[in-house]
C-alpha cells in the first residue's frame, strides 16, 4: 500500500495471480490458524509498524496508529448486534479508556459527543462500579461553566416527595445511602397559611432516613418535596 502525500487516499497495489499450489498452501495455513483459535491459542496479529490491520484478529503495534481524514467521520465503526461499536480499555492505574479533545482555538468545539435516536435511549452513561465517582465536571477558568443543562434535570433516588396525614414531622427513608454531612433541602408543596419548613436534616445515616420538621402541625394531609446533596 502506497500514498503519494499525507492525507491522500492510499493506493492498494494488486498482487500477481497466484498458482494452484499457492492457493492450497494459503488455505492450509488458514485452516491451521482456525484450529489454533478453536483451542484458545491467541489470534493476535503481530506485525511491524506500517503493516496492514488484520480484520477479525487482535492487532499489536509498537507505536500509535493514527487515522487522518479530510471529511467527518475520520473513523467509523458500526455493529449490527447488541454491544459496543467502539471500546477503549486501559489497564494502567492512571490510564484513560476513552479520551476526546479538540485543539481549535476558537468556536464551540466539542471534545466528546454522544447521541441517541431512541425515545428511551441514553446519549451518555457513566457507571462507577466500585464506589468511585461516575462523572467529574471541571472548569479551571473562572469564567467557565463546569456543568450546563437544557431541559429537565432528574436526581433519581436523591429526590422525591412525601405525604403526612397530620402532625409537624416527616420521617422519610432515602435510597442510595446517606452520611452525616449530607445536605437536605425541603419545601412544602401545598399551601397552609402560616406553616413553613423549619428544618430538614439527616435523622439516621445508618438507616438512611431524613426528617423534615414544620414550624407547626398541620390538621390535614400535607406534601413536602425533598432533595439530597452530598
Amino acid at each position: 500500500m502506497t500514498s503519494s502525500r499525507d492525507n491522500e487516499p492510499a493506493i492498494i497495489e494488486a498482487e500477481a495471480p497466484r498458482t494452484r499450489r499457492q492457493l492450497l498452501t494459503a488455505g492450509g495455513v488458514a485452516a491451521v490458524a482456525a484450529a489454533l483459535g478453536a483451542v484458545g491459542i491467541s489470534g493476535t496479529a503481530q506485525g511491524k509498524d506500517g503493516g496492514f490491520t488484520r480484520l477479525g484478529q487482535r492487532n499489536a503495534a509498537n507505536n500509535t496508529t493514527q487515522v487522518t481524514a479530510r471529511k467527518s467521520p475520520g473513523f467509523l465503526s458500526r455493529i449490527t448486534g447488541a454491544g459496543a461499536a467502539i471500546r477503549g480499555i486501559s489497564s494502567h492505574q492512571k490510564g484513560v479508556g476513552v479520551q476526546g479533545w479538540t485543539d481549535a482555538k476558537k468556536g464551540k468545539t466539542i471534545g466528546v459527543a454522544g447521541r441517541s435516536e431512541s425515545p428511551g435511549g441514553t446519549a451518555g452513561q457513566f457507571i462507577a462500579g466500585n464506589g468511585g465517582t461516575a462523572l467529574v465536571a471541571k472548569s479551571p477558568n473562572k469564567n467557565g461553566t463546569a456543568l450546563e443543562t437544557e431541559g429537565k434535570l432528574r436526581f433519581g433516588k436523591r429526590s422525591g416527595d412525601a405525604t403526612t396525614s397530620g402532625g409537624s414531622e416527616f420521617v422519610i427513608p432515602v435510597s442510595g445511602g446517606l452520611n452525616q454531612n449530607s445536605l437536605v433541602i425541603a419545601t412544602l408543596q401545598d399551601h397552609h397559611p402560616g406553616v413553613h419548613v423549619e428544618s430538614a436534616s439527616v435523622l439516621d445515616a445508618g438507616r438512611s432516613t431524613i426528617v423534615v420538621r414544620l414550624n407547626q402541625a398541620v390538621p390535614e394531609p400535607a406534601r413536602v418535596a425533598w432533595l439530597i446533596l452530598d
